[in-house]
């Protein structure tokens, strides 16, 4: 009878511990009650708002395919290498674009990778805030840079470091 009850317990207690780290981790109740709510209670559209405050149009994900692999560099030595998986936020109809300049994205943003990480970017807490700002922002200047749009926004997916010793 045990084996029946202690798994359902289990999962009943890692669902609980999971809703309650959700409410207290998530946005402030000021916060949400204030932006993003229109008086019909849908919520609007995150892509309308960018950070310059321009309103632009709809907006799609294009993934690049594969992760970027940077190597961390300490005393003539790789100390770890940090893994980043990203994906490009831009204007409806500009997918098939995007993934023609691939290759070229991916070069531009493997040298900015490398330049992060040469300045001492990866070296002590990765995943930070302070980081992951700091790697959206110039990636996503670096994309705009290589398409030529304003309206094109870095999303990291997926960001780890494995240490090498």
């Amino acid at each position: 009878m045990i084996k029946f009850v202690l798994p359902v317990l289990s999962l009943l207690v890692g669902l609980g511990g999971g809703g309650a780290a959700a409410i207290m981790l998530g946005p402030a109740a000021s916060e949400q009650h204030g932006a993003g709510v229109d008086p019909s209670g849908a919520a609007e559209e995150d892509s309308a708002t960018h950070d310059d405050g321009e309103d632009e149009g709809p907006t799609e994900i294009v993934k690049l395919p594969n992760q970027f692999v940077v190597p961390v560099i300490v005393n003539k030595s790789v100390r770890s290498m940090v893994i980043l998986t990203v994906a490009l936020e831009v204007e409806q109809g500009q997918a098939d674009f995007v993934r023609t300049l691939e290759p070229k994205l991916r070069d531009t943003f493997l040298d900015e990778l490398f330049n992060l990480a040469a300045m001492g970017g990866f070296r002590d807490e990765l995943i930070s805030r302070k980081t992951l700002e700091i790697v959206r922002a110039a990636l996503s200047q670096r994309a705009r840079d290589v398409l030529r749009q304003k309206t094109v926004a870095v999303l990291v997916t997926d960001m780890a470091r494995q240490d090498v010793r």
